[in-house]
């Protein structure tokens, strides 16, 4: 490469605008590291003018050492390309110097925040083989700036590989060439929102509810106290009201941190086929633009739970390792709401249509059932019924309902449980409520190991680990004997395939 025909061979400081980016950076961290401490202060504060002149000069002082830290930050950042290589030079205190290799880079991404967005800039993530995160980020530059480095790059790592259609990564220059996919429509999104998982959400809102209150004990018993003082047997005489209440306020705060949640991150995401991958774009607040190499995707995962299934829609995941350390998983493509048409199209760009050729089912040892219902049912119950006995005395029998329900859920779980296979595919079928399903190409296994535990010895069982690039396939109970020709047929495929696995 030519320094002359190299437009980023000088070096280049980042978009002004980068200083803001940084400085809203530094302010995020501060808050997260001393949140606890500023809303103590704040709520256990006295009053009088000296402790709001205090609070104020600390406030000065962070702000004073932020923007201070997010100039001298934004100075003295410098990045270029040379011949074979990303530069990146920074630091305030010490500085570093980083060469990124173009036969490393993975990908290279786009990211939005609404300050990005507002400006027309954009931030830049490179991915790299063997890194679990981006190494190396460029906050902020002017979209065109950035696309034209991106294509630079691209361009220049496909021209140093021997083969470059194999080695091209999927960012096109030319959007017309690229066809849509999927978009989400705000329909869709509504229903993406409404069928989350609003207990993870129900977690989260205890976990940040708990945190605080066991950062704050003292200053929220004596607040609790000298406000409810006086209402003592009304509160007692409405326990079950207030507990009913409370159950039903956090559930409405869940579904609503649920559903805007889903619609601030997948807004406007639109899925397209690019030359040789898949590119994503979402995101209303924050912007993402991810890209993926087809011959790359190592699993792709589809799954559903019952209120999905009354939309008709599916979650598609699908998962890209790196070329050098192949247990560092990088990107991932992750669409909460697609029609199965949409999941099918998204297939078969991936895997050849001669690929889905009769596929032989394989069900897992019925004696799996048996043993969720032994261990996560009967014992449960039994243990839980003598504690409660002693307390509660006949009624404590009720928790013997509890086996059945794990009886039901078991028999579900066992008749889904299931791996499929034929010369190309392994398809490996699970689920409880809803289905999920994983499909991989056999040759892009890179190691199969066998378990037994004390139990499954006795019984001539055994678990089956398939691990690949972006993680492992799981396929427990099955007979031993199909453990061992499961695993000679994978290994075997696997030696004689000349295919590349990325």
């Amino acid at each position: 490469m030519e320094q002359l025909n190299n437009p980023f061979a000088a070096p280049s400081r980042q978009s002004r605008i980068a200083i803001g980016i940084i400085l809203i950076k530094f302010i995020r961290t501060t808050i997260r590291a001393f949140w606890p401490i500023l809303l103590s202060l704040f709520i256990g504060r006295k009053t009088g003018n000296s402790f709001e002149v205090y609070i104020g000069y600390v406030a000065l002082a962070f702000a004073a050492i932020n923007l201070g830290g997010s100039i001298l930050t934004y100075f003295r950042f410098y990045f270029h390309i040379d011949e074979n290589s990303i530069v990146i030079d920074k630091g305030v205190l010490k500085r570093s110097k980083t060469n990124i290799p173009f036969e490393r880079i993975q990908t290279i991404n786009f990211k939005q925040n609404i300050l990005h967005q507002f400006f027309g800039v954009v931030s830049i993530e490179i991915d790299t083989a063997g890194a679990k995160k981006s190494e190396m980020t460029i906050d902020a530059l002017d979209k065109e700036q950035a696309m034209a480095f991106r294509d630079f790059v691209m361009k220049e790592k496909a021209e140093k590989t021997e083969d470059q259609t194999d080695e091209q990564v999927a960012v096109e220059t030319a959007e017309a060439n690229s066809e849509l996919i999927m978009k989400l429509s705000v329909s869709d999104l509504f229903k993406v929102g409404v069928s989350q998982n609003h207990l993870r959400s129900m977690g989260i809102l205890f976990a940040f509810v708990f945190t605080t209150l066991n950062e704050l004990t003292d200053n929220i018993e004596e607040m609790v106290f000298e406000e409810l003082s006086g209402y003592e047997e009304q509160i007692l005489n409405n326990t079950w009201v207030l507990i009913g209440a409370t159950m039903l306020l956090v559930a409405i705060i869940a579904f609503l941190y649920s559903l805007i949640s889903t619609v601030l991150k997948n807004y406007d995401l639109h899925l397209s086929l690019q030359k040789n991958g898949l590119k994503l774009v979402k995101g209303l607040l924050n912007r993402e633009e991810i890209s993926i190499n087809k011959k790359k995707v190592q699993v792709i995962s589809w799954s559903e739970n019952p209120i999905r299934r009354m939309f008709n829609m599916w979650t598609l995941g699908l998962e890209q390792a790196s070329s050098e350390d192949a247990s560092q998983l990088k990107s991932k493509i992750d669409v909460p709401g697609a029609y199965m048409q949409q999941v099918e199209k998204v297939i078969t760009s991936i895997f050849p249509a001669e690929f889905f050729r009769p596929e032989e089912q394989h069900a897992v040892s019925k004696l799996l059932m048996f043993r969720i219902i032994l261990f996560l049912g009967v014992f449960p119950a039994l243990i839980a019924g003598a504690i409660l006995f002693y307390h509660f005395q006949i009624q404590a029998l009720y928790v013997l309902i509890w086996p059945l329900v794990v009886g039901i859920l078991s028999n579900l779980y066992y008749h889904k449980r299931s791996f499929e296979l034929n010369e190309e595919l392994l398809k490996n079928n699970r689920g409880t409520l809803g289905h999920i399903y994983e499909l991989t190409q056999i040759h892009k296994i890179q190691a199969v190991e066998i378990r037994q535990s004390w139990y499954q010895r006795r019984k001539a069982l055994a678990n089956v680990k398939l691990y690949t690039a972006a993680g492992s396939l799981s396929i427990p109970f099955i007979p031993l004997e199909k453990a061992m020709a499961l695993e000679k047929f994978v290994l075997y495929r696997v030696e004689t395939d000349k295919r590349e696995w990325m």
